[in-house]
């Protein structure tokens, strides 16, 4: 198992090969080398191309600056407690030349950009059960990806990687945090819109977001929405149902009260309880997630693997993150428009 990666054992860079190597190379091509981050998800090759897909078609390209939507994956990021996530967002807003702007959101200051200032705060809100503030602008697709998409994978990020890991700076000029370690690419804003779509043939589709208004983002997280709600298929209809009723109570957002899970788990079997316990961590409290619950789960049936954890993991994380998109869809005024 990866000294960088807990519960699963990931595919190494040099040994990836089929879905997995061509994720690698479209991520190594356009946004950083492959760092923990990426390659937590890679025993499940679909997980990890919808999610690399939702990331580079909402964030990486389109009409809005990299650097706004940079601010709000930190924003997302920081209202989640996510410290490796927000590290790395800091250091990436440095590389596109703005320390300035990062050292401000770093000290909790407010961006002296009033617009920079009111994406920020959205983003953060995001995070909170409720309706969140309004979105200052367009494209809605990229902004809502960009959260979206955030929101997911600082769940893993909480789930799956030792507590206490940072990226480091990102900067190839830099001494790495560790070995392995992510360097940032250089963003060139050339890329075209939906290059990553055809790492998604043979996926399920799903369910197209209206707020997505037909855009590559929108197939993206249409996608990694169905590929993670199989994951539900590890647990027992009444497991589905305890994880959902949990995560629902708490509209999808992270809550630090664990003892609260004890009482509708145990209207489960004992033996039921584990997978469910696992996924309403992981929409919930993943960091409260422990190599001891996760181990209890596999032990309940030989065949879970590296690739049902992951799994399980993300269904428990896009529950949360169904919720949320559901607050952001009902803000978005009737007719509005998505570049």
């Amino acid at each position: 198992m990866s000294t960088y990666v807990r519960h699963v054992t990931p595919v190494a860079p040099e040994r990836a090969n089929g879905l997995v190597a061509r994720v690698y190379e479209q991520v190594n091509a356009e946004a950083s080398s492959i760092g923990p981050a990426v390659q937590m998800t890679s025993p499940a090759p679909e997980i990890l191309a919808a999610g690399w897909s939702l990331s580079r078609e909402a964030q990486l390209v389109g009409a809005a600056p990299v650097l706004d939507k940079t601010l709000v994956a930190l924003g997302v990021s920081q209202a989640n407690h996510c410290h490796y996530d927000t590290l790395a967002w800091l250091g990436a807003l440095r590389l596109l030349g703005r320390p300035d702007l990062a050292d401000a959101v770093d000290r909790g200051e407010a961006p002296a950009d009033a617009r920079l200032a009111a994406l920020l705060d959205w983003a953060r809100s995001t995070a909170t059960a409720g309706a969140p503030a309004t979105l200052p602008g367009e494209p809605v697709a990229e902004y809502f990806g960009t959260a979206l998409f955030s929101h997911f994978i600082n769940r893993m990020v909480l789930a799956m990687l030792p507590a206490g890991l940072t990226p480091g700076t990102l900067n190839p000029a830099d001494e790495p945090a560790f070995e392995g370690a992510p360097v940032f690419r250089q963003w060139q804003t050339d890329r075209a819109p939906g290059a990553s779509l055809s790492l998604l043939d043979g996926l399920p589709e799903g369910h197209l977001p209206e707020w997505a208004a037909g855009t590559p983002a929108g197939r993206a997280y249409a996608t990694l929405v169905a590929v993670a709600g199989q994951g539900a298929g590890l647990l027992t209809p009444a497991a589905r149902d305890v994880v959902r009723g949990v995560i629902s109570a708490h509209r999808g957002r992270r809550t630090v009260n664990i003892d609260q899970l004890d009482e509708p788990l145990s209207r489960l079997p004992e033996r039921e309880q584990t997978g469910a316990r696992v996924a309403i961590l992981a929409g919930l409290v993943p960091e409260a997630l422990t190599d001891d619950e996760l181990a209890a789960w596999r032990a309940t049936d030989r065949r879970y693997s590296d690739h049902c954890t992951v799994y399980l993991l993300a269904y428990g994380a896009m529950t949360a993150v169904g919720h949320i998109e559901e607050d952001l869809a009902g803000t978005q005024t009737p007719g509005a428009k998505s570049a």
